[in-house]
């Protein structure tokens, strides 16, 4: 009997602790790189909210400007920017610029709309590329207008 169990000792086969250990680096390196990939969805999702916040305020302000007439005054050519707080606390920038485009006998006859909003960072310093505005959550929305009456030269 003892021979037997002896001998049933001896055929066993298993790992080796250099095994073992190639196969924790292996499995660390595997690892390592997934973790690189959930930063990466991180990162998106959170620009991806910040994206579909920034795109209701743009939107919203867009159509303030196609409810008002041509020659409202909120349609003023210039320049404005103001800080806007969603309903879960979210700070965006909102920037609006108004340009006469084409001028026939002394009136507008066509006006751009640029629109830009961006979420603000927890500073409340701007975004994190102020120079150019990129970033995953900022959207640009442009239009055009033109001047509904007809001019001198349609019959």
């Amino acid at each position: 009997m003892m021979f037997a169990k002896h001998a049933q000792m001896n055929n066993e086969k298993g790992f080796t602790v250099f095994e073992t250990a190639i196969a924790l680096v292996v499995m660390t390196v595997v690892g390592l790189a997934a973790a690189g990939g959930f930063v990466y969805a991180i990162r998106y999702n959170a620009g991806s909210a910040d994206r579909a916040g920034s795109m209701s305020i743009a939107q919203s302000a867009m159509e303030k400007f196609r409810a008002v007439s041509f020659t409202d005054s909120l349609l003023t050519a210039g320049a404005t920017t103001e800080t806007i707080t969603d309903s879960v606390g979210r700070t965006y920038s909102l920037s609006i610029t108004v340009t006469d485009k084409t001028i026939v006998s002394g009136k507008t006859t066509l006006k751009s709309i640029l629109i830009q909003v961006s979420p603000v960072n927890a500073t409340g310093t701007g975004t994190l590329n102020k120079t150019t505005l990129d970033y995953y959550g900022s959207v640009k929305l442009y239009t055009e207008r033109c001047n509904p009456v007809q001019g001198t030269n349609l019959n």
